[in-house]
């Protein structure tokens, strides 16, 4: 068990390298706010690089990676059990190798993280205070490269939109920044889903500037609403968190603060042209993109609804397209009898007509995962969560947060192997999250 008190005091006496390995754990670090580019990994909607590092940096560790995996044993049997239950949606709807292959390499990817982090600040016990601080920069630069695409926007710098065009994998530059994301709309995942929880975990109030800087900065130079909503979210959360509930001042004080930032969350939203759009025109006639997501979510439950079978055990890994095929007619129905007009949307007829078997996907972690495995294997999951949370007595009021923050991002987010949810693994696992106060205490 780690002494989360040595954890926390842990500095410039442990190093971050104890041996060449560590070299791909840099590696990971450097690269983990790049997940746009054509050079990364082919994952539904992302181009990852760092999971390659960090699988590497977990395979060359072979000892301590027996010892990790023994640790969080369930979810390395929950792959495994992911990976049977495809056999009936491979044996019954179809078996594509390129789909397959990406999802194993997110679901290999993610338990990769979860080993990586456990090899290196568990059980090699490498100091923690340095990776935070290399991480702070890395995410600097990142948003250094966002203020450089803000620029191209408003004053036109040629040079770069044709960078962007050769690297990015879904390009956004010059119409809006996307930093080194493959979406705007995941810059929360990353300020909300890494960095506010490592500061939980570790208490270094530079990641917290840096998120908030971020998101201030993101949301000034027009990046869109999704970030908003998160920011207000996330702060809401963590403003729940700061709080110690056994004083009766601290809890007037977080009810102030949840007060106040409700309020001047709303105000910000209300002020946005495309979120006074959705509210006074609805959520499937005020955006064009809001209407594709969400078609892009009903089409596939709706197939699931039509076949039990598939509802319960899934259309099998990778098998997303067809079961979006499956329930588009339905979908468009539907959508259309409550007002939308589908036909009018380009991004909702493309996915009916097109070849592009990359074009099939959900943005929406939930019905990705019913979609190809099953129900019922997402009340496993959840039930090992719980299950899992519940041996590792870490039940309080930080954790529950953090478990309410990561729902709330997955909702528009569909990345098996990206680093929240496995970060929050790990840090339960390695029993940081004790207590409200985090590793402080």
């Amino acid at each position: 068990m780690v002494d989360i008190r040595r954890f926390c005091m842990r500095g410039s006496s442990s190093p971050l390298i104890a041996g060449w390995t560590e070299i791909f754990l840099i590696a990971a670090i450097v690269t983990l706010p790049i997940d746009g580019t054509r050079f990364g990994i082919d994952m539904p909607y992302w181009t990852p690089i760092a999971p390659a590092f960090l699988l590497a940096y977990a395979l060359c560790n072979p000892r301590l990676l027996v010892r990790s995996i023994r640790r969080f044993a369930p979810f390395y049997l929950l792959f495994a059990a992911l990976i049977v239950v495809s056999c009936y949606g491979w044996a019954t709807v179809g078996f594509s190798s390129l789909h397959v292959g990406q999802i194993a390499c997110a679901l290999i990817g993610g338990l990769a993280c979860l080993a990586s982090l456990d090899i290196a600040f568990r059980l090699k016990q490498l100091d923690w205070h340095k990776a935070v601080t290399l991480l702070v920069v890395v995410y600097c630069m990142a948003f250094a490269v966002g203020v450089l695409e803000w620029l191209d926007r408003s004053k036109g710098l040629p040079w770069l939109t044709r960078l962007s065009q050769q690297v990015m994998y879904r390009n956004y530059v010059p119409r809006k920044p996307q930093f080194l994301f493959a979406e705007p709309s995941y810059i929360g995942m990353h300020l909300f889903g890494v960095l506010l929880p490592l500061f939980w975990i570790t208490r270094r109030r530079s990641l917290v500037v840096v998120a908030l800087g971020f998101a201030v900065g993101s949301a000034a130079m027009g990046v869109g609403v999704r970030i908003l909503i998160d920011t207000v979210v996330a702060l809401l959360l963590w403003s729940i968190t700061m709080a110690d509930w056994k004083r009766w001042r601290d809890r007037i004080l977080a009810v102030i603060a949840c007060v106040g930032i409700g309020t001047a969350g709303t105000v910000a939203l209300t002020a946005n042209d495309r979120v006074h759009a959705l509210l006074t025109q609805g959520m499937l006639t005020g955006d064009f993109s809001m209407l594709a997501r969400i078609f892009r979510s009903i089409a596939p439950i709706v197939a699931g609804l039509r076949d039990l079978p598939h509802l319960l055990f899934g259309f099998g890994a990778g098998n997303i397209k067809e079961a979006m095929l499956r329930g588009y007619a339905e979908a468009r129905a539907i959508l259309d009898a409550h007002g939308a007009k589908t036909e009018g949307n380009g991004e909702i007829r493309l996915i009916g007509n097109t070849n592009n078997e990359d074009y099939y996907f959900t943005m929406n972690a939930y019905v990705s995962f019913v979609t190809e495995f099953g129900l019922l294997m997402m009340l496993v999951l959840f039930v090992v969560l719980l299950w899992f949370v519940t041996k590792h007595h870490s039940w309080n009021i930080t954790t529950a947060c953090w478990m309410l923050l990561l729902a709330y991002l997955y909702i528009q987010f569909e990345g098996y192997a990206f680093y929240a949810l496995w970060l929050f693994i790990w840090a339960v696992g390695a029993d940081l999250v004790k207590s409200h106060k985090g590793v402080n205490e």
